[in-house]
C-alpha cells in the first residue's frame, strides 16, 4: 500500500482540511483494497462535513447520484444537489470535467485531486480544489465517493 505522505506528495494536496478528510479516508479500515461506506463515522470529521459529500454510483449506464451535500457546497451550488444525478444537471452532465474526474475515480479506484472553475453564482470564488475519494462495500468495485472541496478567491494563489 502506498504512504499517506507519497500519496498526498502525489496529489499535492493544497488545502489542509483536504489532507485531513485523506488522512481519514487512508485510516479507514478495508475490505479488500478500498473502504467502505459503513467504515465512515461523521462524529469523527464534524469540521470536514461542510465540505463533503457522498455520491453513489450507478452502472448501466454509467451515473452518479448526489447521496449526501456538506452545507458548505450547498450554499455555493446553483441549486440543491441532493437526490440529483450528474447527468441531470446541466453544468455537470457528460462530458464535463466533474462527471470525468467521478469517471476516473470509479474506474481507476484511487484518490483523486484536481482544481476545477467555479461554475456557480456566488461571487469571490475563483476555483475548486476537489478530491475525491473511491468507497466500496465489496472492497474491489467502486460503489460511492466520497468527495471533498475547498474554495479559492479570486486574488489567492493558493487553498
Amino acid at each position: 500500500m502506498q504512504g499517506m505522505s507519497d500519496r498526498r506528495e502525489e496529489l499535492n494536496i493544497e488545502a489542509p482540511h483536504l489532507v485531513e478528510l485523506l488522512e481519514y479516508w487512508e485510516a479507514l479500515p478495508r475490505v479488500k483494497d478500498l473502504p467502505s461506506r459503513a467504515d465512515i463515522d461523521p462524529q469523527a470529521i464534524p469540521s470536514l462535513l461542510p465540505y463533503c459529500e457522498l455520491i453513489d454510483v450507478h452502472r448501466n449506464p454509467l451515473d452518479f447520484e448526489y447521496r449526501l451535500i456538506g452545507t458548505l457546497i450547498d450554499e455555493i451550488a446553483t441549486q440543491s444537489y441532493t437526490g440529483l444525478r450528474v447527468s441531470e444537471i446541466p453544468t455537470q452532465n457528460p462530458p464535463s470535467l466533474l462527471f470525468e474526474l467521478y469517471e476516473r475515480v470509479t474506474h481507476e479506484k484511487k484518490p483523486v485531486r484536481t482544481i476545477l472553475p467555479y461554475t456557480g453564482d456566488q461571487s469571490g470564488i475563483k476555483d475548486v480544489e476537489s478530491l475525491v475519494l473511491p468507497l466500496s462495500c465489496q472492497g474491489d468495485k467502486v460503489d460511492m465517493l466520497l468527495g471533498g472541496i475547498a474554495l479559492r478567491e479570486p486574488d489567492e494563489d493558493s487553498f
